[in-house]
C-alpha cells in the first residue's frame, strides 16, 4: 500500500539554493534591491515564464517581494544616506533630470522643492529664471542662486544628515503656502507602496507641500530609487502628476508606471 505523502500542517522548510539562477538573482537583488523579468530574461537567456516561476518560487519563501514587473529585496527597504553621499550618487543622471524638471517650469511660478540632491540639481538648474523657490533643502544654500529669484528657506529644525530642515515648524510655515507645481526627491517609487521615504520627519514635510500644492506634483527619482521600497509614505501615485527619471530606469517598470496614469519621462543620455 502506498502511503500518500503531504506537508499539511508542516511548517514550511527553507528553501535551498541548489537553483544557479535563484542564487544569482538574490545576488542582483543585495546589489540593487529591484529587478525586472524582463532584464533578467536578458541575462540568463530564459524566457520570461520561467523567471517569473522562478521569482514566484523566491517570493513563496519570503526571500523576495514580487512586483508586477519583477521582484524588490525584502531586506533591502532603502535606508537613509548622508548628503554628500547622495550628492555623488548618479551624479550626472541628477543633473539631467534638474534641467528637464527646470526647463518645465514657468516664470513667476512657486515651487515646491524638498531636500535631496536630485531637487537640488533642479534649484540649481532653474537660475536665470524668474521664479519663488520655497523650500526645506538647506544645501541650495551653497548655490550661486539668481537674484531675480525668490528663496523662501523654511524654518524647522536642522538634520545634518540630509541638509534639511523638518518637524512642526516646517509644516506649519507651508500650511499658509500654495504652490503652483511641487517638485519631490524621494528614496523610493513602487507600483504597490507608491512613493516613500527613508526619514519619517522628511516623509511628513514631502505630505504637507503635496496637501498645499494647487498645481503638478513631479517626482523626480533617478533608475536606482525605481521600483524600491522605503520606510514611511510620503503619497500614493494617485496623488501625483509625473515621476522623471533617468534612461538607465528599467524601460518595463516604466512602462507599469505609466499604466497607472502617470506621465513618465526617461531623461537621455547626452554626449
Amino acid at each position: 500500500m502506498m502511503m500518500k505523502n503531504t506537508s499539511e500542517g508542516r511548517p514550511s522548510q527553507p528553501m535551498k539554493l541548489s537553483n544557479y539562477r535563484h542564487k544569482k538573482i538574490l545576488e542582483m537583488l543585495s546589489q540593487r534591491q529591484s529587478v525586472s523579468a524582463d532584464e533578467l530574461s536578458t541575462e540568463f537567456s530564459v524566457s520570461k515564464i520561467t523567471i517569473r516561476r522562478d521569482l514566484d518560487a523566491l517570493a513563496s519563501h519570503n526571500l523576495l517581494e514580487r512586483t508586477r514587473g519583477g521582484a524588490i529585496s525584502i531586506a533591502g527597504l532603502r535606508m537613509e544616506e548622508f548628503f554628500e553621499e547622495k550628492d555623488h550618487s548618479a551624479k550626472r543622471e541628477k543633473s539631467l533630470i534638474g534641467r528637464y524638471v527646470a526647463s518645465l517650469i514657468a516664470e513667476n511660478e512657486t515651487v515646491f522643492a524638498n531636500a535631496g540632491s536630485t531637487t537640488l540639481e533642479v534649484i540649481h538648474h532653474l537660475r536665470g529664471k524668474k521664479a519663488r523657490i520655497v523650500t526645506n533643502n538647506a544645501a541650495c544654500l551653497a548655490l550661486d542662486l539668481d537674484a531675480q529669484q525668490e528663496l523662501i528657506l523654511l524654518g524647522g529644525e536642522y538634520r545634518m544628515h540630509s541638509k534639511s530642515l523638518v518637524g512642526d515648524l516646517t509644516i506649519a510655515a507651508l500650511h499658509g503656502i500654495f504652490s503652483s507645481v511641487t517638485v519631490l526627491g524621494i528614496n523610493g517609487v513602487s507600483i504597490k507602496k507608491g512613493c516613500t521615504s527613508a526619514v519619517s520627519q522628511e516623509a511628513g514635510v514631502n505630505r504637507a507641500m503635496v496637501e498645499s500644492s494647487s498645481g503638478k506634483v513631479i517626482v523626480v527619482a533617478d533608475h536606482t530609487k525605481m521600483n524600491c521600497v522605503s520606510s514611511f509614505l510620503t503619497c500614493p501615485l494617485s496623488r501625483i502628476d509625473m515621476i522623471v527619471t533617468d534612461w538607465l530606469a528599467p524601460q518595463a517598470f516604466c512602462e507599469e508606471l505609466a499604466a497607472t496614469g502617470l506621465q513618465v519621462v526617461r531623461v537621455p543620455d547626452e554626449p
